[in-house]
């Protein structure tokens, strides 16, 4: 049980990894593609068909907007259903030779993965979920392009990988107020788990305050044989940022946004295995 809260409540120790060798991991990496390219082209063409098949139905979209304040930023958030009437509308056509569509599949367990989306209008990071056998985006987090990228993972990386030092460290001393600097208020902390034994695969959703109540009475402190989780920069555009936290059996994807010079977790989706069956007799 307690093994669980920490899997739920703490972003780097919830979710199985899975070998990437599988025979049909390409064929997986294909469909995710297929995925991004429903969501942008679908919203490029108009096609609300398109972007409804490449969303979950509970899809959190977040976007990070610069605000009036010099070097200000806020997040703006869209649901599977207000993207799928956007798209409807038509408002966001445009002409194929001016989309600069390009996507990247950045990981992918069995059943989640990480990918991005980059076009002429909005550069997406994805988290999807492979749903009754159809890979679905989950939580999205995008910003408009720069004018000039000068951002890279090696001036990031390890800033990126100390908001995950300081998320584990407050954690197991139950500091809250540690936590909270390093998880945006309004993030979103999605578990794709069975419902029961053989059951439909369902997300599960945590928020910021109930993620630090988890931290203040102590089910977020790790196991003391517990190694420290890989952290694993995946892509960081200017003040966006997709990662992966990776244990023994587990892993969690995440988005981070970095305001007011803080790198703060926005987004994470996890996967957790069903137990192997017995071997037969």
């Amino acid at each position: 049980m307690k093994r669980a809260l920490v899997a739920l409540a703490v972003v780097s120790l919830s979710a199985a990894v899975f070998a990437q060798d599988k025979p049909d991991v390409e064929k997986d990496r294909a469909a995710i593609r297929q995925a991004a390219l429903d969501y942008a082209e679908g919203y490029y063409e108009g096609n609300a068909e398109r972007m409804g098949r490449a969303l979950h139905p509970l899809l959190m979209k977040r976007g990070l907007i610069p605000s009036s304040q010099p070097g200000g930023s806020f997040l703006v958030q869209m649901n599977s259903e207000m993207l799928v009437e956007a798209t409807r509308s038509g408002r966001g056509k445009l002409a194929p030779e001016e989309r600069k569509i390009a996507v990247e599949v950045l990981d992918v367990l069995e059943n989640s993965a990480s990918a991005k989306v980059f076009t002429a209008r909005f550069n997406d990071y994805l988290h999807l979920a492979k749903v009754n056998g159809q890979w679905r985006l989950v939580n999205v987090l995008w910003r408009p392009p720069a004018p000039q990228t000068t951002t890279a993972i090696k001036q990031e990386g390890e800033a990126i990988k100390q908001a995950f030092k300081e998320l584990r460290e407050g954690a197991n001393a139950k500091d809250a107020e540690r936590v909270r600097r390093v998880i945006h208020p309004e993030i979103a902390k999605r578990t794709y788990v069975s419902a029961s034994p053989g059951g439909n695969m369902i997300v599960q959703e945590l928020n910021g305050e109930t993620l630090l109540e988890v931290v203040r009475i102590g089910r977020a402190v790790a196991p003391p044989d517990q190694p420290t989780p890989e952290v694993t920069v995946l892509d960081v555009y200017e003040d966006i940022a997709s990662a992966k936290l990776s244990l023994p059996g587990y892993a969690d994807y995440i988005h981070l946004a970095k305001q007011g010079g803080q790198w703060r977790i926005v987004n994470g989706l996890s996967y957790r295995a069903a137990p192997a069956p017995p071997p037969a007799k």
